[in-house]
């Protein structure tokens, strides 16, 4: 009995920790799952505020709104850090392609892009503690989320997109004999891309449909274990970006997040705003602010050539917020 109220104890101590560190929405998401799914990815998208579904073009659409894929014009690789404090980690990597089928002359075709991305959010050096109250082991969490998208481009108006994402999170080393508890689960994103001419761009997606963690502790107390389900919540971004009539080289986004607990379009628990502004300085310069749901953000981008291809390192700074403290993102891009 004593080693199951350990084992309790440590996992409620935790989890209290990890959602702390990782929710953004304090007021309304405090202790809902899957919260590193929320937190957004980039440096091109964190410094304009988040506000990126109706401008995602390169391999962060896979996370924004899939249907901006097939706007790649070139293979490319991402890779991305984020620095935060209290022990966390959150990565992203990604891969993505221009799909651009060969069709005799004169014939149409339909363009499309795909992307493989993770996303990767953990935390380490916590301090677990028995019931009695006494220091047991240093224990750790991660979150993943691996994500195959696919976009298609049937009208040169109009894109689609879909997210595959198999999301899981390991708590290492918390069973009563050091088993690791995890859980699993697969979800969907939908977006949709309308661009009626080369200022205006509108952009919906529909994100973590299905998504939820199933947890089941059988295969530690047999017949004493349960199964659980946490279910993520649902979000439906709906989005804007214009370039400034007079100003190509500036361009203006916004996006108006809803979160739903189980039904879209019922049991809504938050909404957020995205706000964000980018100019182009000179041909390689590019830099951008934004509000992300109240928080100052902003940022910068420099393109480059390195060994004949074209390289992008892109910074984003967050303010705090309803964060523990600021953030800082660096996003490094490849193409060839």
């Amino acid at each position: 009995m004593s080693q199951h109220l350990r084992w309790v104890g440590k996992s409620l101590i935790f989890s209290a920790i990890f959602i702390a560190g990782f929710t953004n929405s304090l007021q309304a998401q405090l202790g809902a799952a899957g919260s590193f799914l929320r937190l957004g990815i980039g440096a091109r998208a964190k410094a304009m505020g988040d506000a990126y579904t109706a401008l995602a073009r390169g391999i962060e659409a896979s996370y924004y709104n899939p249907a901006g894929l097939p706007f790649l014009d070139k293979k490319e690789v991402v890779v991305s850090y984020r620095v935060l404090s209290l022990d966390r980690q959150f990565t992203y990597l990604g891969f993505g392609v221009p799909i651009r089928p060969k069709v005799a002359a004169g014939e149409q075709t339909i363009n499309g892009g795909l992307a493989l991305t993770w996303i990767h959010a953990g935390v380490s050096n916590i301090d677990g503690r028995d019931s009695d109250g006494g220091h047991s082991e240093d224990l750790s969490n991660s979150e993943n989320a691996f994500m195959l998208s696919f976009g298609l481009r049937p009208t040169q108006k109009l894109a689609l997109g879909l997210s595959v994402k198999v999301i899981l999170n390991r708590f290492p080393n918390v069973g009563i004999s050091g088993e690791t508890v995890s859980a699993n689960g697969v979800g969907f994103d939908f977006g949709a891309l309308f661009t009626p001419n080369d200022w205006l761009s509108l952009g919906v997606v529909v994100k973590d449909i299905n998504s939820k963690y199933r947890w089941n502790t059988q295969d530690i107390y047999g017949e004493n274990g349960s199964e659980t389900i946490d279910k993520i919540p649902k979000s439906i971004r709906t989005a804007i970006a214009i370039k400034m009539p007079r100003m190509k080289s500036v361009t203006l986004a916004v996006d108006v997040e809803q979160f739903f607990k189980s039904r879209v379009f019922k049991d809504r628990i938050d909404t957020r705003v995205h706000m964000g502004v980018q100019g182009v300085v000179r041909q390689n310069i590019v830099l951008r602010g934004g509000l992300d749901d109240g928080s100052l953000t902003a940022g910068g981008g420099y393109q480059f050539k390195v060994f004949g291809k074209t390289g992008q390192l892109n910074y984003a700074f967050s303010a705090p917020g309803n964060r523990p403290e600021e953030d800082h993102v660096f996003t490094w891009v490849f193409q060839f």
